[in-house]
């Protein structure tokens, strides 16, 4: 219009002019032509490998209760140890171990993949994460606890043994999970065998010691020994007694032999009384059967309860040691990682229309402000 008229257009508005010109090329031409040769032609393509699992618990030979009452496991434990498995997958310790299984910097570092996805020669081991992270996808289902998991690498015989080797190092961390709860099981086990066989030990000493302290073995055996001395000399006595009144209608009672006779009676008499005091009495001078039995049923009780202890730890014991190769946890891969057929990434078309879309707001705003200067120039 200006060159229509004969006129120059001012200097301001030249400069206006051709950064709109400049802005078509930078923001909007460039950025697509360079995203549409890149997705088109450079950009590697990256297959898909996908499998699912769940760690699941089992019940052992020991029994869910009794286990729990030995270990002190909760029941939310699987919940924790599926946690423990995702966040694995995306650690510093799985890249290291698919370092050690396959060669990581061949799959992903190969010239032949394209600089942009291709994973850089003297990546740091912060930059190695976040590359992993980027080429991994873990999701875990809230309702069903079902983990999946997808790896990507720039072959589909790549993709899949990545993620095999994912399983087996998952399922390597639910391993050691189980070998420290059965060493802590094995473990409280023998302590409370070792505590039962210390506690019987005492029990033992103790009976020993007032065995030897009352000189009785067996309150049964005192008892039984006692009452057939009893009646043993209560039959002498009797006949004893017999023959002394039989003899008093003809014999004065101070006769030599009478005397003789009532000296043997009260004898025996004294031994009855004495016998009678060793099985039950008052006397606090010493100690009779009566007294000796109720300490001696109470140091056999305390036997018997340390006893069954000791034979129920040792059960516990037996039982978790012929347990204990089986696993409280397990993975339970019911998907097994798949071979894609066909590259999933990158998305060609997405990307470029994202990329358009992008540009064309950002070229947008740099046009409405450069309108907006050239007409308060204007």
């Amino acid at each position: 219009m200006f060159k229509a008229v004969g006129l120059r257009p001012r200097p301001m508005q030249q400069i206006i002019g051709r950064a709109i010109l400049a802005s078509i090329i930078l923001l909007l031409v460039i950025p697509n032509v360079a995203s549409v040769c890149y997705f088109t032609f450079m950009a590697s393509d990256q297959y898909q490998s996908e499998t699912r699992f769940t760690v699941r618990s089992s019940t052992p030979a020991l029994g869910g209760g009794q286990l729990a009452k030995v270990t002190g496991l909760p029941a939310a434990q699987i919940v924790q140890d599926t946690l423990i498995v995702t966040n694995f997958i995306k650690s510093k310790d799985m890249v290291a171990t698919l370092q050690g299984k396959v060669d990581f910097q061949k799959l992903y570092g190969n010239s032949s993949i394209d600089p942009v996805a291709r994973l850089k020669q003297d990546a740091s081991s912060e930059k190695l994460l976040k590359y992993w992270e980027d080429m991994v996808a873990v999701k875990v289902d809230p309702n069903s606890g079902i983990v999946t998991v997808k790896v990507r690498a720039f072959s589909a015989v790549d993709a899949q043994k990545v993620l095999q080797e994912v399983v087996k190092a998952s399922e390597g961390v639910v391993n050691d999970v189980n070998n420290r709860i059965w060493h802590d099981v094995i473990a409280t086990a023998q302590t409370n065998l070792d505590n039962a066989k210390d506690q019987l030990q005492k029990a033992r000493d103790r009976l020993l010691a007032a065995r030897n302290q009352t000189g009785v073995l067996s309150v049964e055996g005192s008892s039984t020994v006692l009452t057939n001395l009893i009646s043993s000399v209560r039959k002498e006595q009797i006949d004893l007694q017999q023959r002394y009144d039989a003899q008093l209608g003809t014999v004065s009672a101070n006769a030599p032999q009478m005397r003789v006779l009532k000296r043997e009676i009260d004898s025996r008499q004294a031994q009855l009384d004495q016998l009678n005091s060793q099985i039950a009495g008052q006397s606090k001078s010493a100690q009779n059967l009566a007294d000796v039995s109720v300490d001696m049923s109470q140091r056999e009780l305390e036997q018997t309860l340390a006893e069954q202890q000791f034979a129920i730890s040792m059960k516990t014991l037996e039982q978790v040691r012929f347990v204990s190769k089986q696993q409280l946890l397990y993975l339970d891969t019911f998907l097994a990682p798949d071979l894609p057929d066909e590259a999933e990434y990158p998305q060609r078309l997405l990307w470029m229309s994202g990329i358009f879309g992008a540009t064309l707001v950002i070229w947008g705003a740099a046009l409405g402000v450069l309108t907006n200067l050239r007409n308060r120039f204007a």
